[in-house]
């Protein structure tokens, strides 16, 4: 029975065994496998955020103009002098970090960046001229290829509700 008197020793027990003795046959196995395909004694010289971004990847990317010019390619109607593809590297440049992770998301399918950013993403991301597409038409992807399809929008504010709204639904609708 808890009393009064040993509750603070029926806490500490139920802890260890929620967090410890009651998954560490799941932990060993996973700590068995994981040693197999990497060695863990090699994890040691990585502090945890190094260790946190090996294996889930920015979380929150970041990117600056230029790196947008070098990882991102225009292609199928748009140039890098396109105004529509202009337009789009100055929306994403005004996007906080929210709706960058989106963003990621919708066109990769992943909410995060590989180490390294939009340098290290394979395929590169490409964007290319949506046809037959108005200002009432939205974005489409192909995540596989980081591949997005967008229309030639009069405005960046357009192009920015498109988006995030394209973003925002799921299903494949938007694919």
């Amino acid at each position: 029975d808890v009393t009064i008197d040993n509750v603070d020793l029926y806490v500490k027990l139920s802890l260890e065994f929620i967090f410890r003795d009651g998954i560490r046959r799941q932990m060993d196995a996973f700590r068995n496998g994981f040693n197999q395909v990497f060695s863990i004694e090699h994890l040691k010289c990585f502090n945890s955020h190094e260790l946190k971004l090996l294996l889930c990847g920015n979380q929150w990317p970041s990117w600056t103009l230029e790196e947008l010019l070098n990882y991102i390619e225009p292609s199928h109607g748009f140039t890098r002098e396109s105004t529509g593809f202009t337009k789009f590297l100055n929306v994403m440049l005004e996007l906080d970090g929210l709706e960058r992770k989106s963003v990621v998301q919708f066109i990769t399918g992943c909410s995060s960046l590989p180490p390294g950013g939009l340098a290290n993403l394979r395929p590169r991301l490409a964007v290319a001229r949506k046809v037959e597409a108005d200002d009432n038409s939205y974005p489409s992807v192909n995540t596989c290829y980081h591949y997005l399809k967008l229309p030639d929008y009069s405005s960046q504010e357009i192009l920015k509700i498109r988006l995030m709204t394209a973003c925002k639904e799921r299903g494949f609708y938007f694919n």
